[in-house]
């Protein structure tokens, strides 16, 4: 049995969307850290240093930044769950983990959700 895994990490991708609960922070776009760690399709070492053989990381952040342009949403939880989809149905992650961090709330330094599929 192998229970090698190899990750492909994106830490800190900033993407600006419209998501907030009161109709006055949904109407302006904010910025969002998007943290995403996807289990790779195939080990690294069966990848023949072929970039079509992995998940090209500058596809995924282009694609979650559209994601989040799409539409408002109420919950980052909601964009946490479309944002995995994405990644297992249009990346072929085995796996992935989306964790989004918010600077909405005074006197934190952050709020934020984790998705793991």
């Amino acid at each position: 049995m192998n229970d090698a895994v190899d990750e492909i990490l994106i830490q800190g991708l900033a993407i600006w969307c419209q998501v907030g609960v009161p109709d006055d922070e949904i109407a302006v776009p904010q910025k969002l850290l998007v943290d995403v760690t996807m289990v790779a399709p195939t080990l690294f070492e069966a990848l023949g240093d072929e970039i079509g053989a992995t998940i090209d990381y500058a596809a995924v952040c282009e694609r979650l930044m559209a994601l989040a342009k799409e539409k408002p949403r109420r919950l980052i939880e909601t964009l946490a769950s479309d944002m995995v989809h994405v990644l297992l149905n249009e990346f072929g992650a085995r796996s992935a983990t989306v964790q989004i961090r918010k600077f909405i709330l005074e006197h934190t330094e952050y709020v934020g959700v984790r998705c793991h599929r």
